[in-house]
């Protein structure tokens, strides 16, 4: 029995918001990492874990992206995909609510 391709539209949107996360990082450190490191001036030591952890994030951000632009090509969601509507399950009504809860429970 030959079976469909699977998609996962969820794949898809992590991939994209991460690759948003990833371009509002570059863009911070385009125009704001600066003032970050200025604010740091009293003490040299912050400044250099501050210098050190946009250089790991930077190294980290590239493979990142790189990756999240390979799992959207290859999980694209289809858009011909059909909508089914299923029905509304019925709920068994509660007996009655619990003494404490009197009647304003909902």
């Amino acid at each position: 029995m030959k079976r469909g391709r699977v998609h996962y539209p969820l794949r898809y949107r992590r991939a994209r918001s991460l690759l948003y996360v990833i371009g509002l990082f570059w863009l911070w450190v385009w125009l704001g990492s600066a003032t970050l490191l200025d604010n740091l001036y009293h003490s040299p030591l912050h400044a250099a874990l501050a210098m050190y952890a946009i250089a790991v994030v930077v190294l980290v951000s590239l493979p990142a992206a790189l990756l999240a632009v390979a799992r959207m090509v290859l999980a694209h969601p289809r858009h011909n995909g059909v909508v089914v509507q299923l029905p509304l399950a019925q709920q068994p009504r509660p007996e009655s609510a619990h003494w404490w809860y009197g009647e304003k429970v909902s």
